[in-house]
């Protein structure tokens, strides 16, 4: 007995997207009718109501068009095939620098969709567009993305990309490196988006009342709830000093001196609020909360970095310093 295909459970914006595929592969045109009958052919089931709606939202910003032919509607939208694609070679030169760039985050699933949607671009476009692809292709290489190895679940990928289109809540399982343990949260999905290379996803935490990002590769659970939110999604999230998000926020003040002086202004001046480059070094200002990847960002700069403030990170850089010495009198102290 042949066994039935499972229906897709898809979002808004992915079932547009067929729906526009179809407008866009046939000049005839399609049926609203005959739109359903082809997603149900991809597991895909919607009423003709929904199709018509989700047409309506389309043409506002598509050019979708409707013609009447022996008492039938049509719809088509025919500006959207790629047909003879005309490239240049700084069109081909993005195209394969892109292509290097998502490649190296072939552990998501939403790259691994790039990188073949540029296949299908490229193959659309002329045979010696093609051949330049691939000799350009050779003359791009990334090699320094940190995270790459980061696993992350097709699945969870998924269901947070749909929880978001359609605004539903989500109850996850999740692992902090804050606090070291596993918790149960519900949270607002915002958007998904890159930090150094880990795909994470931004939203409002009901169990911590603020929004936060959590890296998808720590949630060990997640449920789509049936609930959604309401509120308006912030248009310019909070952005955390190095990876780490905190609530409490604090003047910090470095002095860096030596090469640390140097390296700062030409790596780091982004990071800082303001700098100063004065006779005793250069002053590194950051209103921030001090997390522990803060702290262990200044400690790896050693003796060329003295905290000015806070008073109290100041003591614990201090204490810090004081302890590698200790170990380091007990290690010699060993090998004598």
């Amino acid at each position: 007995m042949e066994e039935k295909n499972t229906l897709k459970d898809v979002s808004v914006s992915q079932r547009q997207i067929y729906i526009l595929s179809l407008l866009s592969e046939n000049p005839r045109g399609y049926q609203a009718e005959e739109i359903r009958q082809r997603l149900l052919n991809w597991n895909i089931e919607v009423s003709k109501r929904t199709i018509l709606r989700d047409i309506d939202e389309l043409s506002l910003n598509y050019g979708i068009l409707e013609e009447v032919r022996a008492g039938k509607t049509y719809y088509y939208a025919d500006k959207y095939t790629l047909k003879n694609v005309d490239l240049t070679i700084e069109d081909l030169a993005s195209l394969a620098f892109a292509k290097e760039i998502l490649e190296g985050y072939s552990h998501l699933d939403i790259a691994r969709h790039s990188v073949s949607f540029i296949d299908r671009v490229v193959e659309k476009s002329a045979a010696l567009n093609k051949k330049q692809f691939e000799k350009l292709g050779r003359q791009f290489k990334i090699n320094d993305i940190a995270g790459s190895e980061d696993e992350v679940d097709n699945e969870t990928e998924k269901l947070l990309q749909n929880a978001i289109d359609n605004r539903n809540k989500v109850e996850i399982e999740y692992y902090s490196f804050t606090s070291d343990e596993n918790s149960r949260r519900v949270i607002h999905p915002y958007g998904l988006l890159l930090m150094d290379s880990y795909l994470c996803v931004e939203g409002y935490c009901e169990l911590r009342d603020e929004i936060r990002r959590f890296r998808l590769s720590r949630i060990n659970e997640l449920k789509v709830l049936d609930e959604h939110y309401s509120e308006e999604i912030p248009d310019n999230s909070y952005q955390p000093f190095l990876k780490l998000m905190g609530r409490d926020k604090e003047e910090i003040e470095l002095l860096f001196t030596g090469e640390s002086r140097r390296y700062i202004k030409e790596y780091e001046a982004k990071r800082a609020d303001r700098l100063e480059d004065k006779e005793d070094g250069l002053h590194f200002c950051k209103n921030a909360p001090v997390t522990e990847d803060v702290i262990r960002w200044i400690r790896g700069f050693g003796s060329e970095v003295r905290v000015l403030s806070p008073q109290w990170l100041a003591k614990k850089h201090e204490d810090d310093a004081k302890g590698i010495l200790l170990n380091y009198k007990k290690i010699k102290n060993i090998n004598e």
